[in-house]
């Protein structure tokens, strides 16, 4: 399975885009609070086995929600989300056809169990 380090993450959004690695870290962790919200994170808990139904992200609610929660304008937002699914290709975390892979995440370096 592959890892997605958000710390990783957060510094290549910086690089990426020019912008502070202290306002690359809001916007990864405001847009981790969405996915908490609408059921993207998955915690394994005992007992609790995660739905198998794929969960769809509205767009433009998910960047309405990172403008509203991390004070940041529409389009520094959509500028981060670009330079994020720049950074998922570059790490095969998206497929050609623009789905993601399965992944875990987390806070500092983990390697992947992929074959390849």
């Amino acid at each position: 399975m592959k890892y997605l380090d958000l710390l990783d993450l957060t510094k290549e959004l910086s690089n990426k885009t020019g912008c502070s690695i202290d306002a690359a870290y809001k916007f990864v962790e405001v847009q981790d609070l969405y996915y908490d919200k609408t059921g993207v994170n998955v915690y394994p808990d005992p007992g609790n086995v995660p739905s198998a139904d794929p969960v769809s992200i509205n767009e433009a609610e998910m960047k309405q929600y990172i403008v509203d929660n991390a004070g940041m304008a529409m389009s520094f937002v959509e500028r981060l989300l670009g330079a994020e699914l720049e950074y998922m290709k570059e790490h095969e975390l998206v497929t050609p056809k623009g789905g993601f892979v399965p992944f875990l995440k987390g806070r500092g370096e983990q390697k992947d169990n992929t074959n390849k």
